[in-house]
């Protein structure tokens, strides 16, 4: 018996080594590749655990070990923003692990935003998507009060908000995200050509708020390169 128990020790040993050093690093990966994630504190709200969403945002946050937050709340709703993050009201007042958030994905914008609505794009641009709200996620999670109302503000402008996204851009380059960043971009930049949009007041809206807010799919290329994790992490 007490044999029986050593080896059952030893293997949840090696098992617990063998899921704590999962292999994360991946250019394009694939749905099967993602569905082995998972999330042991279990932060995703809304989802089915099944759910291959809910498995893609597991896999994101496998490069943000460190992030304290309580829960993520992940809805979708007609909107004209493709994607909204925010921290849940009342947020601001709680300690970091015990905060809230929520993420809120458009069903609909009505407009030629709907070719780069979540369901539309390829599977490595969706965790891109992804991984910029987590790393808005992240940011404001290791701040306190001040940082909350500066985020509020910011949010304000154009120039405040293109700020907040620029700085989320930067977190998903440093954490390893660089690729999936990369696809997402780029398929922005593709599929928001002025020859796409059939509507006039749209495509000047977007011109507006949006155009330009995004990093340059050159520009990540650029800083990949010069980035210590794509040169010391083996990328499959």
């Amino acid at each position: 018996m007490r044999k029986f128990c050593w080896f059952l020790y030893l293997a949840a040993f090696f098992l617990w080594g063998t899921i704590k050093a999962q292999h994360i690093y991946y250019k394009n990966p694939d749905a099967k590749t993602i569905r082995v994630f998972k999330d042991s504190a279990k932060r995703i709200l809304n989802l089915d655990t099944g759910n291959l969403l809910a498995k893609q945002f597991n896999y994101v946050l496998k490069f943000y070990p460190e992030m304290r937050v309580k829960n993520i709340i992940v809805e979708f709703k007609p909107s004209s923003k493709t994607v909204h993050t925010k921290p849940k009201f009342g947020a601001i007042f709680k300690l970091p692990e015990q905060r809230v958030y929520k993420i809120t994905l458009s069903r609909g914008t009505k407009t030629t935003l709907d070719s780069i609505l979540i369901d539309n794009l390829s599977f490595n641009s969706q965790l891109g998507l992804i991984a910029n709200q987590v790393s808005i996620i992240e940011d404001l999670s290791t701040g306190g009060f001040f940082n909350f109302i500066s985020w509020y503000v910011k949010h304000l402008t154009h120039k405040g908000s293109k700020k907040i996204l620029t700085e989320a851009e930067q977190k998903t380059l440093e954490v390893g995200l660089g690729y999936q960043l990369l696809s997402y971009n780029r398929e922005c930049e593709e599929k928001l050509k002025i020859d796409n949009w059939t509507s006039t007041k749209g495509y000047t809206n977007y011109m507006r708020h949006y155009r330009n807010r995004a990093m340059k799919p050159q520009l990540i290329v650029n800083l990949m390169n010069d980035m210590p994790v794509y040169v010391s992490k083996t990328y499959k």
